[in-house]
């Protein structure tokens, strides 16, 4: 079976498509609109009280902010001018966090990419200047 050829220019092409995905993350981490660690979330709960409409399978729901910002989340019942203001800061904060997790594998991808240009460049080079080895 024959050893696939390689071909650099497809390595720069997708170098090229990654460095540009690279600046749009940065950019993001540059943005000066407040972050808030922490997530919103809808609570379902059963009182526990006979008469009430949660014993017949409605269960009471309520909506709460899950701070992160300690050494354990909190849970905090918040109202609908609260959730409306918190809404766009922790939905902000979910997404740099995701673009982190990309760029790490994204630098990942650009250094295997570079690794490969790099070998192929050596290889060529030792082509136009063929020394026997260990010669000085």
């Amino acid at each position: 079976m024959a050893k696939p050829i390689y071909d650099p220019s497809l390595d720069r092409q997708s170098l090229h498509h990654l460095v540009l995905e690279l600046s749009g993350i940065l950019e993001a981490f540059c943005r000066h609109q407040p972050l808030l660690q922490g997530s919103l979330r809808k609570l379902s709960r059963r009182c526990g009280k006979p008469r009430c409409r949660c014993a017949q399978g409605e269960p009471h729901s309520t909506t709460v902010f899950v701070d992160r910002r300690g050494e354990r989340p909190t849970l905090r019942k918040v109202s609908s001018p609260e959730y409306r203001r918190l809404l766009v800061p922790t939905r902000e904060y979910q997404k740099l966090r995701d673009r982190r997790a990309r760029l790490s594998r994204l630098h990942q991808e650009v250094l295997r990419t570079c690794d490969r240009l790099t070998k192929y460049r050596l290889a060529q080079g030792s082509r136009l200047h063929s020394l026997p080895k260990g010669s000085p």
